[in-house]
């Protein structure tokens, strides 16, 4: 079984390749690597990572004119033959989001599993990371604290979010592509974790299921990566954004939010729907463009 999962940046895309690599071990299935194969991967092994086993995770970027492999953001080189490349590994990791190369890689891989997060959550998430000790030694700039940076991009990181998961959402039915929420495996991991299950179409027992739980916990993986894992929270936009903000994130993502079941304002409770009812994608794009349509009036 050869696996793709994707998500934009800082939606759990780390705990939802762990929770993956587990199943795959646990259930007897093949975890082939290209990077750990690789002349680079011994090197790559030595360097200042963000967490101990990134230099051994097969990351694809995929953009209208090229794939490229790499490892975080010091290695980086074009894939001559995708197919040659899917051919030599299980399990691939993407944050890219959809363009013209999209459904020709869909089609190279059995299953597809795609993570959401609250984007409000996600954008605080992001400019933490974006302010860190490690993302700051590669991508120098100029906003080294995380409010003021989440202040200054809150916009973008809200309609990268929307894009990037409304054009997945879209193309979830025609290829088959799995909608994992990183708050079902946060307040609810085996009802989360028996969604990817049946997707999967494998089977663990409930020590073995409960066993994952464990060694899959926020606490657990924390500890084994401690700069890269920070909190493991759901709703604390609701604590930390300002009411503009909120109202901002409202005006530009409210249509999404209000389609995947996530809280749309201060004070409720953190809920999220895994069966959206049945959706006119084409219309859904209609509403977003029209809410975020004053972002773009002189």
């Amino acid at each position: 079984m050869k696996i793709l999962q994707g998500g934009a940046p800082k939606c759990g895309n780390f705990w939802l390749y762990q929770i993956l690599q587990q199943l795959m071990h646990r259930s007897g299935q093949p975890v082939n690597s290209f990077i750990q194969r690789h002349p680079i991967y011994e090197l790559a092994k030595t360097w200042d990572l963000n967490y101990p086993s990134q230099a051994s995770i097969d990351v694809l970027d995929v953009t209208d004119l090229q794939y490229s492999y790499r490892i975080s953001s010091i290695f980086r080189m074009p894939v001559e033959s995708i197919e040659g490349y899917v051919a030599q590994t299980d399990h691939v990791w993407t944050h890219s989001p959809v363009c013209k190369r999209s459904s020709e890689l869909f089609r190279l891989f059995d299953k597809k599993v795609y993570i959401l997060r609250d984007p409000r959550d996600r954008a605080i998430s992001a400019a933490k990371y974006y302010t860190s000790e490690y993302m700051l030694k590669y991508y120098s700039q100029e906003e080294t604290d995380a409010r003021r940076y989440l202040e200054k991009h809150f916009e973008e990181l809200l309609v990268e979010w929307v894009w990037h998961v409304y054009d997945h959402l879209r193309l979830s039915r025609e290829h088959n592509i799995h909608i994992a929420f990183y708050e079902g495996f946060l307040l609810d991991f085996q009802r989360e974790l028996g969604r990817l299950l049946e997707y999967l179409g494998l089977e663990l027992s409930e020590a073995e299921r409960a066993e994952l739980q464990e060694a899959m916990s926020f606490a657990t993986l924390k500890s084994k990566n401690p700069k890269h894992l920070k909190k493991g929270q759901s709703g604390y936009w609701m604590d930390q954004l300002t009411d503009r903000q909120a109202a901002q994130a409202d005006m530009i993502a409210g249509p999404l939010i209000r389609f995947l079941g996530y809280p749309t304002s201060k004070g409720q409770p953190m809920r999220y729907t895994t069966e959206p009812p049945h959706q006119n994608f084409e219309a859904l794009k209609e509403e977003i463009i029209a809410s975020q349509q004053p972002l773009y009036q002189v």
